[in-house]
């Protein structure tokens, strides 16, 4: 008996259509969770060039600082080394990005960074 009741509940053309329907709705949200993944991937894309440009800004900014006799403490030289480690590596990653900009403020960065090290001669920080 309770074999019939199954049989004519798949039998229904109500039972198949509810099927079909949570089976489109899947595949409804399978194509949402592709576009909103699509959409993610391009966003941590963004973020990431815009870290990188930002990254290159500081470097050119600081390297100017450096070329204009500012100076500057070790904390601000090493959070300028982060940057140009930033911005080496999205290169590194991203062939199409230019990158020629910093190579040379880069160099002189590290370069001052070591004779300053070597000397002590940073730039006190304020308490």
């Amino acid at each position: 008996m309770p074999t019939d009741i199954i049989l004519a509940v798949f039998a229904s053309s109500g039972f198949w259509a509810f099927v079909q329907w949570l089976i489109n709705r899947n595949d409804g949200t399978k194509r949402e969770l592709q576009t909103i993944s699509e959409d993610v991937k391009r966003l941590s894309e963004k973020v990431d060039k815009n870290a990188a440009v930002l990254a290159r800004t500081h470097i050119l900014r600081f390297d100017d600082e450096l070329l204009n006799g500012m100076e500057h403490s070790q904390e601000y030289f090493r959070q300028q080394l982060d940057d140009i480690d930033t911005y080496n590596e999205y290169c590194h990653d991203h062939a199409e990005f230019r990158n020629s900009y910093t190579t040379i403020a880069s160099e002189h960065i590290h370069d001052t960074y070591k004779k300053l090290l070597e000397k002590g001669e940073f730039r006190k920080e304020a308490i």
